[in-house]
């Protein structure tokens, strides 16, 4: 009886071949997620502003699949980044705003605002799934989803984090001294690029979140960079367009150091590069020609830029269908890296079967933002410069509810992206769905049931 045969050589580089592809096939990617802070959709060279010089990431876009209508699930920080981070709108988790910007003028408050929260610890982020299926996790930058005291990163799927906010005076938790001459950003950058090594040398697959906290303010950026843009500019550019400028290069170098990391071990094919902001732009110019800014939920305030890099397996090229929204990325990195869903309602869709090929159009679907909040009152008119909305998108319409005012504006996106005209009146049929669905997902998510105010003078 025959035991043995003999295998040629060619056989067996090809079988070889075969259990090396294989093997690759089902290598986890790296997760490397970039998020400014306060960057507009047109808050690079690439997405509008030609004066502006971002090399690097004009590279990456070009290099990536873009959305170009990519929404932040909320027009300001805190409220933007635990959506992110969690998969859900801010009704399931109790965070809908930065801070209370009505103290002091809570009687000028028509509705009880219900109160604003941390991200609850009990919650489960994108990091606590990828850490389930063996990544290293690491976060380096602003937080601001729950305090440093009793909410750190690291108390929410982080392996290792450090939190910080500013620039030149940095404070940082853990404490770091930060060098002179340099900016909060260039010491989480070293701090990153040496994780990315540690995690390499273990041959360990990682999730790298790195909130920047520029182009916020205080706008602070190194006197060579000024130099540089306030020559370019010239004498009539406003001193906050120069430093923004300045701030958005040192933001562009920051993400360099960190793709020329991955180009140095060799790992970028394998390496999932996601980048957006957490918000549209305080300065109307990075907004492009949309309307409003950050902290309004007009588009100016909404619209954000959203790439997704990943060589071989995500086409480059620019998405013009599909509305898509922070919320997404947690159920897509689920998808890319086959972690399992928490047991939570995530209220995103998976933009992989987009991103991978499988398909090119989302399903119908209705986004939305829920936004407790008032700013500016102003003691002329009495009215509120930014009052209590609560907005939805159904295909190109888009409903906002002002509460406050029992007011509402509707646009039709598609024939008018700069949101000029309310439609409300025109569009009967329209309006009245909307403001159904708008209702039904209240009811759905559990949002705090509105509260007039008891101490309500306004009239007086």
């Amino acid at each position: 009886m025959q035991l043995f045969k003999v295998i040629s050589v060619p056989t067996v580089i090809i079988i070889l071949g075969l259990l090396t592809g294989a093997a690759h096939a089902d290598k986890k990617p790296n997760i490397l997620f970039i998020l400014a802070d306060d960057l507009g959709s047109a808050g690079l060279h690439c997405t509008g502003e030609e004066n502006l010089e971002t090399p690097v990431l004009d590279t990456l876009a070009k290099q990536s699949r873009r959305f170009e209508l990519a929404l932040s699930p909320y027009p300001t920080c805190k409220p933007a980044r635990a959506a992110i981070l969690s998969g859900q709108y801010g009704p399931r988790t109790g965070v809908y705003r930065v801070v209370d910007r009505h103290t002091g003028e809570e009687d000028k408050i028509r509705y009880t605002v219900p109160e604003n929260g941390n991200l609850p610890l009990e919650t489960k982020t994108i990091a606590h799934c990828l850490q389930s299926v063996g990544y290293r996790t690491a976060m380096f930058g602003k937080w601001h989803v729950a305090n440093d005291k009793n909410g750190h990163p690291t108390k929410y799927g982080f392996d290792e984090a450090i939190s910080s906010t500013g620039h030149y005076t940095a404070k940082f938790a853990p404490e770091r001294n930060l060098p002179k001459g340099k900016i909060a950003a260039d010491l989480l950058t070293d701090e990153a690029l040496t994780f990315i090594d540690k995690a390499h040398k273990d041959e360990k697959p990682f999730f790298l979140y790195m909130p920047y906290y520029l182009v916020h303010k205080p706008l602070e950026a190194r006197a060579d960079y000024i130099k540089h843009f306030r020559a370019k500019f010239g004498a009539d550019t406003t001193d906050q367009q120069v430093t923004v400028a300045a701030m958005t290069k040192m933001l562009d170098d920051c993400v360099g150091r960190l793709l020329g990391k991955l180009d140095d071990l060799k790992i970028r094919d394998n390496t999932l590069v996601v980048f957006s902001s957490d918000n549209g732009s305080f300065e109307p110019l990075y907004n492009g020609r949309l309307r409003g800014v950050k902290g309004e939920t007009y588009e100016g305030g909404m619209r954000v830029p959203y790439f997704f890099h990943l060589p071989g397996k995500i086409e480059p090229g620019l998405d013009s269908k599909n509305r898509v929204n922070g919320i997404d990325l947690f159920p897509t990195l689920l998808d890319a890296t086959g972690a399992k869903k928490p047991m939570q309602s995530l209220d995103g869709t998976s933009l992989w079967p987009i991103l991978s090929g499988k398909e090119n159009q989302l399903d119908q679907r209705k986004l939305f933002c829920y936004y407790p909040k008032y700013a500016r009152f102003n003691k002329n008119t009495k009215k509120w410069k930014m009052s209590w909305r609560n907005v939805v998108y159904e295909g190109h319409y888009k409903l906002i509810h002002y509460p406050e005012y029992d007011s509402w504006e509707m646009f039709d996106l598609k024939a008018d992206p700069t949101e000029k005209v309310n439609i409300a009146k025109q569009k009967p049929e329209q309006f009245v769905a909307l403001k159904k669905s708008l209702a039904t997902w209240l009811t759905e998510v559990g949002a705090p049931a509105m509260q007039e105010n008891p101490n309500f003078k306004l009239a007086e």
